[in-house]
């Protein structure tokens, strides 16, 4: 292979080309991560989020609004969702 580059003055194909695929793959990794990491820093952060409620829905039965089973009036079996509705 010495004598080639001597002769020619040129690195042949195969002396190169894995790691040149390698470079790319790492080139290309860096680039992705770094995008990742931009795009996440630039996101808003909303630290009064709202978890979403863990209780079982239920409907009204007069109105028929959706809420949350712990904020739920019964009466006689059936499920309110305030006192307007009782």
């Amino acid at each position: 292979m010495g004598n080639y580059i001597l002769s020619t003055g040129k690195i042949p194909f195969f002396c190169c080309g894995i790691y040149m695929g390698i470079r790319f793959i790492a080139i290309a990794l860096l680039v992705f991560v770094g995008f990742y990491l931009f795009k996440k820093m630039r996101s808003p952060r909303s630290t009064t989020e709202k978890q979403p409620s863990k209780d079982k829905m239920v409907s009204c039965s007069v109105c028929k609004v959706h809420i949350p089973e712990n904020e739920a009036i019964m009466q006689n079996g059936k499920i309110y969702c305030s006192k307007e509705c009782v």
